[in-house]
């Protein structure tokens, strides 16, 4: 017989596994933010990664001497060396000064360059989520419909002995069974391509869940966009950012290679000519050379690289006037589902069809699955548009750049998580 002390290890001891489990269960669950927060090691990010390390180690610095030279000469056809010469080639203080403040732009542009990778990962994740869920729901709306249109079957077979059975209906709605369980099985198959994409990003055990989070409320989005809408959307944008960062390296990579094409400035040269008087300081003697800045052969190719950078200038406002565009669009398309949801919703709320039709003893089977399935259409109707409501939010997001907005929150949760 075992003692109290006994009995009580062992509660403790199975307490100890259940939380075991319960923290790798807990720890191993899909978790949105947590999905969205691994957007910061995205691959889309690795290149950034990479370049910000190169130019960590490898600073864009000139050499002070750009070309170094040592000569001898013989007067004869032998071995004897009658005199020496050593020349500096300095570098172009125009061109040391180019390259740093190239390394400083290009150092700054990786910020963008990042941000704008970022905010890209981080659309790509919220739309594989929207894609996930929505799915689930189209799953579950098909199911029911299944459903419906098996006991549809099963009252058309209960009048398979009656002189009015229409066997053309019957097969048409069998027709029609047999294609929602094809529908179901495509929609089980993208969900698993979905969910496949994901755990190639994002590790996890399970599956994933819309009851484990809160979504976000259609009155805190409208909240938002309007809170947006304060400030215009390309103001600080990203993607404007992103390409003028390109535009400030090319014209001073002009700059670079102008102050280069005027390299070779000069030069110093120290000699030592032995057949040169008779004393050693007479064997000595120096040369100082500078070049006159009067062509530059570079010309022509920097003049084709103006007009390709006032070519990409003109790009940028054009970008700017069609990312405005973009977003006026899809407020305005938030604006239109948000009617469109406030209205089908008004209908199934008021919609007694079904109730009235349940308290009627003499109802028809048949015209009460009528009515089941009208109202499981309408309710896949305001899902349907829910879901297209989140992904507009999100896109206007992407496209004014408020995704970045600091602190980085998760725009499809109630409370807006930070991430």
């Amino acid at each position: 017989m075992c003692g109290p002390i006994k009995i009580l290890r062992f509660k403790a001891l199975l307490f100890s596994c259940l939380l075991v489990i319960l923290y790798h269960t807990s720890v191993g669950q899909f978790s949105m933010n947590a999905y969205l927060s691994d957007a910061r090691n995205d691959v889309r990010l690795y290149e950034n990664k990479l370049k910000s390390e190169f130019l960590e180690n490898n600073p864009y610095r000139s050499p002070v001497f750009h070309r170094v030279e040592f000569r001898t000469r013989s007067n004869n056809f032998d071995f004897t060396q009658d005199d020496f010469r050593f020349r500096l080639n300095p570098t172009n203080p125009f061109e040391m000064n180019a390259n740093r403040k190239y390394y400083d732009l290009e150092a700054n542009a990786l910020m963008v360059d990042y941000q704008f990778a970022l905010n890209k990962a981080l659309h790509h994740r919220y739309n594989q989520i929207i894609s996930y869920f929505q799915l689930e729901d189209k799953i579950s709306f098909k199911e029911k419909e299944i459903l419906v249109q098996r006991d549809q079957l099963k009252i058309l077979e209960s009048g398979l002995n009656d002189t009015n059975f229409e066997i053309s209906e019957y097969i048409q709605e069998k027709e029609n069974l047999v294609n929602l369980i094809l529908e179901l099985n495509e929609l089980i198959h993208d969900r698993e391509i979905v969910q496949h994409e994901i755990r190639s990003e994002f590790s996890y055990t399970g599956g994933i869940k819309s009851e484990n989070h809160t979504f976000i409320s259609n009155t805190k989005i409208k909240a938002i966009i309007e809170l947006k809408s304060v400030v215009p959307d390309t103001v600080n944008n990203i993607h404007i950012e992103n390409m003028n960062r390109q535009a400030m390296l090319d014209e001073q990579r002009i700059r670079v290679e102008k102050a280069e094409g005027r390299r070779n400035i000069g030069y110093f040269q120290a000699e030592y000519d032995r057949e040169r008087g008779n004393e050693f300081d007479e064997h000595l003697g120096y040369q100082i050379g500078v070049r006159l800045p009067v062509t530059n052969p570079d010309r022509p190719d920097l003049s084709r690289r103006r007009l390709s950078l006032i070519e990409d200038k003109s790009d940028i406002v054009r970008e700017k006037n069609a990312l405005d565009i973009q977003c006026e669009l899809l407020k305005m398309d938030l604006s239109y589902l948000f009617d469109q949801n406030d209205m089908i919703t008004d209908v199934i709320s008021n919609d007694k069809l079904l109730k009235l039709l349940n308290q009627n003893s003499n109802t028809r089977p048949e015209d009460l699955l009528e009515a089941q399935k009208s109202i499981l259409k309408m309710k896949r109707f305001e899902k349907m548009l829910q879901w297209d409501i989140y992904q507009s939010f999100i896109d206007y997001l992407y496209y004014s750049g408020k995704l970045l907005d600091i602190p980085i929150k998760n725009y499809l949760s109630e409370d807006l998580d930070e991430i």
